[in-house]
């Protein structure tokens, strides 16, 4: 019988990179050649379905994330991770926020990190005025949402770009800077951001029945963003209106997919809980001014929340429900100490089904 704890460790190192984050922990297991194998982490795992970042546990500092498809929980031992809030995620690297509000972007896997600059001011031009906010609410409120244009494990020069403050103020950091440099051309209030052939884009909706707007920066140019003409509606109809102003609104997603860029609308309940009522989704033409309203998502499924949006394809993973919006209630504009507000949207139903027990707090 063949030895399996002798296989090379080329061809173990390999293997390792067809494994998802939590057979890559089964693999590390199986013997102490394969667990020195797997230590060397040179292959990043497979592609896999997004995980949700809950709270840490105060015995063991070990944070805790939930598997959807597995219908389970794992305990990741990551020292870097302990005593910070999780502020986005990007290519499986997450950017960590601690009380003395240091920023870092590291990988759970490999143990990699980038210790990246403070971030600018909650108040910008008034640093005084943060000694006014709790450490607790300035750690979850400083930085909106951050996201990165490629892995640096594949390239050195990538660049990370954030919204924050109280008026979602976009700025950029490249690898080898020391500031944060501020985008200016963008009005108060970026609903979200994402990267797309070579350029980051932004949305944003002024108000309650107005129309979304599109802006786009190339790092490497002035840091000024250009706004596009294109300009959709709400849920798509120019005719469109919110009939009770105070018991309805929408937050904003950029997605990409089949090599187009999408505006995804989310539709809730302006009440004390704010639940999700509906998303629709639109395929964007910046360039040619013009945009379609889908009815479906091509079989693929999308996952949105506080981090950089991800859409797969659920014939790789079999327990994923196909044109379906995976969501979470952990963005900052819609943040509650809790899971009230998750769950997974059928495109074609048109219905919500939870994921994850709603009376079940979600700290990250």
């Amino acid at each position: 019988m063949a030895d399996w704890s002798e296989l090379p460790a080329d061809m173990l190192e390999h293997l390792t990179g067809f494994l998802p984050i939590q057979d890559y922990h089964r693999f590390s297991a199986v013997c102490r050649n394969w667990g020195m194998v797997a230590k060397e982490r040179r292959h990043s795992p497979a592609q896999q379905i997004p995980w949700l970042a809950m709270g840490e546990l105060e015995d063991t500092k070990k944070r805790k994330f939930y598997d959807l498809l597995e219908d389970r929980h794992y305990y990741l031992d990551v020292p870097e991770l302990c005593g910070t809030v999780l502020r986005g995620s990007s290519y499986g690297w997450l950017f960590t926020l601690d009380r003395k509000l240091n920023f870092r972007l590291v990988n759970p896997l490999t143990g990699e990190c980038y210790d990246l600059p403070r971030p600018p001011p909650f108040y910008e031009g008034h640093v005084e005025r943060e000694i006014y906010l709790d450490a607790e609410v300035l750690q979850r409120s400083l930085v909106i949402k951050a996201i990165l244009d490629y892995d640096p494990r594949t390239r050195s020069d990538f660049t990370a770009l954030i919204l924050y403050g109280g008026h979602y103020t976009p700025a950029f950091w490249r690898a080898g800077n020391t500031i944060w440099t501020t985008i200016t051309g963008i009005p108060d209030g970026p609903d979200d951001i994402t990267f797309f052939e070579g350029k980051f884009y932004f949305v944003r909706t002024p108000c309650v029945n107005s129309c979304s707007e599109f802006y786009t920066f190339e790092v490497g140019t002035e840091p000024e963003a250009t706004k596009f003409e294109l300009q959709v509606s709400c849920r798509g109809d120019p005719n469109y209106i919110i009939e009770d102003i105070n018991h309805s609104c929408t937050m904003n997603y950029l997605v990409v997919f089949g090599g187009k860029l999408h505006l995804v609308e989310r539709f809730l309940d302006a009440c004390e809980s704010m639940p999700t009522t509906e998303f629709v989704l639109h395929e964007l033409d910046l360039e040619g001014n013009n945009y379609s309203t889908c009815q479906h998502i091509n079989g693929y499924t999308i996952f949105l929340g506080a981090s950089a949006s991800v859409v797969i394809s659920p014939s790789h993973f079999h327990n994923c429900i196909k044109d379906a919006i995976y969501f979470t209630d952990l963005a900052p504009k819609l943040y509650a100490d809790g899971a009230e507000d998750h769950g997974i949207f059928d495109m074609i139903g048109k219905n919500i089904t939870p994921y994850y027990p709603r009376d079940v707090s979600i700290m990250r």
